[in-house]
């Protein structure tokens, strides 16, 4: 092997390993109020399958889903946490976190990689109080990476 071959071929081992170190290495946790500090939400990116009848799937009701939002702004490692009323709520909300896009922020220049978690709401009621009544039944205080 001449020595030019051994220097490219160390200098592409130690970029592997770099890029194999940053894959591995877990994912800042950001609460869910905190989110909009690294990624801010493209909202016209969300789309849901819905499914046209399912258990309490008319019934007002939440899921709080946990993703990872990766340097590329999409969404992985989708986790239905809590659904209120229990039935079939949490899917379409999984469904939701995995079309997610998401922009880094000025302040997350370096497209950090974060754990975080959002609670979608569905058939709310028109009453104030309601709505925020079916809202906290899907609060979760804090989740940790080792929820994901």
């Amino acid at each position: 092997m001449s020595r030019l071959s051994y220097s490219f071929s160390l200098l592409a081992l130690a970029c592997s390993s770099a890029a194999f170190a940053q894959s591995t290495v877990p994912p800042r946790v950001v609460a869910a109020e905190k989110l909009p500090s690294f990624w801010v939400l493209d909202g016209t990116s969300i789309q849901a399958d819905a499914p046209n009848y399912g258990k309490n799937i008319e019934q007002p009701g939440c899921a709080t889903v946990s993703f990872i939002v990766e340097k590329d702004g999409s969404t992985s490692t989708i986790k239905v946490q809590k659904v209120a009323p229990e039935g079939d709520l949490g899917k379409v909300a999984a469904s939701a976190a995995a079309s997610m896009k998401f922009t880094p922020t000025v302040s997350n220049a370096g497209r950090d990689r974060v754990f975080s978690w959002l609670i979608f709401p569905f058939n709310l009621p028109a009453d104030a109080a309601a709505r925020t009544a079916v809202m906290q039944r899907c609060a979760v205080e804090k989740l940790g990476w080792k929820d994901h």
